[in-house]
């Protein structure tokens, strides 16, 4: 049975006593954890430590932690470029794709965004817990890093330039292929992914310079949520982060 896992910003190189942060007590009083309970303490960063419970007093835990373990990231990293949708939709598509192992997720404005965030909106601080959360729910080492909001071009250009560039547009005819290539088997992948009015053609055309290749998904036309997640599961499981 795994052990219970509570998110700590920063873990020992060697064992010692740690205090719980307040979102980590309160997530210890919902599991109902006690003195000499066993938990898995992680950073969302690859870092994690076995600890055991020594004292809880007035809602404040201490624990014994052993030395942290490092998790390499995957050599294979998914980026998703996610055109900025509702609120609720996206700490949806924030937690599922922390469970499924994307690398990065950058916001950006688009034609058809409605949500208009600033880079000091609080909403950004409450995804980043939003994908910890997902974390320890998961079992994921690392957190996706969050990016933006910024244009649509500017997350574009951002792509290294060996990586693969797609961007899912439903008016596109061209299949998604499934099967790795010696060519693709170690690239990351830039996804792009519209908000729910989708991409305008005038911005797959500016795409499309940057090396983008536009890529459908069938005939029917998905909700933004459904697209994400259908989008990074098949991508990752052509890059083999899933098998």
């Amino acid at each position: 049975m795994s052990l219970p896992r509570l998110y700590a910003a920063s873990l020992p190189d060697s064992v010692t006593t740690l205090s719980f942060d307040d979102d980590a007590c309160r997530h210890a009083q919902v599991l109902r954890l006690a003195a000499g309970d066993r938990v898995c303490l992680f950073d969302a960063a690859g870092r994690s430590a076995e600890a055991t419970i020594t004292n809880v007093k007035r809602g404040a835990y201490t624990c014994s932690v052993q030395p942290a373990r490092s998790v390499p990231p995957p050599a294979r990293r998914l980026h998703l470029i996610l055109g900025i949708p509702k609120a609720a939709k996206l700490e949806m598509i924030v937690r599922m794709v922390t469970e499924l192992g994307v690398h990065a997720v950058y916001l950006a404005h688009t034609e058809r965004s409605v949500p208009k965030l600033s880079t000091d909106s609080p909403k950004l601080e409450r995804l980043r817990r939003i994908g910890i959360e997902a974390c320890a729910q998961s079992g994921q080492a690392w957190a996706p890093q969050l990016a933006g909001p910024m244009a649509l071009a500017e997350a574009a250009a951002a792509a290294e330039a060996e990586a693969e560039r797609l961007v899912f547009w439903e008016n596109s005819k061209r299949p998604l292929g499934l099967q790795p290539t010696a060519s693709n088997a170690m690239r990351d992948v830039w996804a792009i992914v519209g908000p729910e009015g989708g991409i305008s053609e005038r911005e797959v055309d500016v795409l499309r310079q940057l090396g983008y290749v536009d890529i459908g998904l069938g005939a029917g036309i998905l909700r933004v949520e459904t697209a994400c997640v259908a989008i990074s599961t098949l991508l990752l499981d052509r890059m083999g982060v899933l098998r």
